[in-house]
């Protein structure tokens, strides 16, 4: 089956396709896409559950934000589009071997979700994913942050950090304390600990009346 303009307007609801925002063709048996060109102000389009082998027939939609194409039968992104606001992409559960994650991120620069759980993709896929798309929030489900902290923090070897780096640190945390001390004398130190004390007692004599307010 192709996606016809007769099952956009039935399953939108719109008589005039042009003003469908929203379109969900799920689990429709669709093989293949069409009449999605006039489709100009689509922001949110799933195709999941369907029969489809390839992207032929998805054209340049400008304003789509979220594109669903899980449990396919995809085996390579070769005809997806150019979709310069797409901020979320699923392609979990079809047949995708290889990704050219550099060549996607050309062609969506602004996505942010991404998931292709499911696929016989290599493990190499998620961190080649992660550099492609430094912008990229969510992965296969997991949150980027972490994720990438994580990987930074496990390709440093704190083995090779050299010993005597870390004494030449010790002693010049030594030489300068040394020094700070050397151009103090006894009243220095007490002008300064007055000091302190002064200071610190005029911030505390606000705190019963902003304690007060509080209540």
């Amino acid at each position: 089956m192709e996606l016809s303009a007769d099952i956009i307007k039935r399953r939108s609801g719109h008589y005039d396709v042009s003003l469908v925002a929203l379109l969900d063709v799920s689990r429709m048996k669709i093989q293949r896409l069409g009449q999605l060109e006039t489709c100009l102000n689509l922001l949110e389009l799933n195709v999941a559950h369907n029969e489809l082998r390839s992207l032929d027939g998805l054209p340049v939609l400008p304003l789509l934000r979220c594109l669903n194409l899980s449990n396919n039968q995809l085996t390579s992104l070769d005809n997806l589009p150019s979709l310069p606001l797409l901020e979320e992409l699923t392609l979990a559960n079809n047949r995708i071997r290889s990704i050219d994650f550099l060549e996607l991120s050309t062609k969506l620069p602004s996505l942010r979700v991404l998931d292709f759980n499911g696929n016989p993709l290599d493990n190499s896929a998620g961190a080649k994913a992660s550099r492609a798309f430094p912008d990229l929030f969510i992965l296969n489900g997991e949150t980027l942050s972490l994720t990438r902290i994580l990987e930074e923090m496990s390709s440093i070897d704190f083995v090779k950090y050299p010993a005597e780096a870390q004494e030449n640190d010790h002693e010049e945390e030594n030489f300068e304390l040394d020094d700070s001390v050397e151009k103090l004398n006894d009243d220095d130190i007490g002008v300064q600990v007055n000091d302190f004390i002064n200071h610190s007692t005029r911030h505390l004599e606000g705190l019963p009346a902003l304690l007060t307010g509080a209540h």
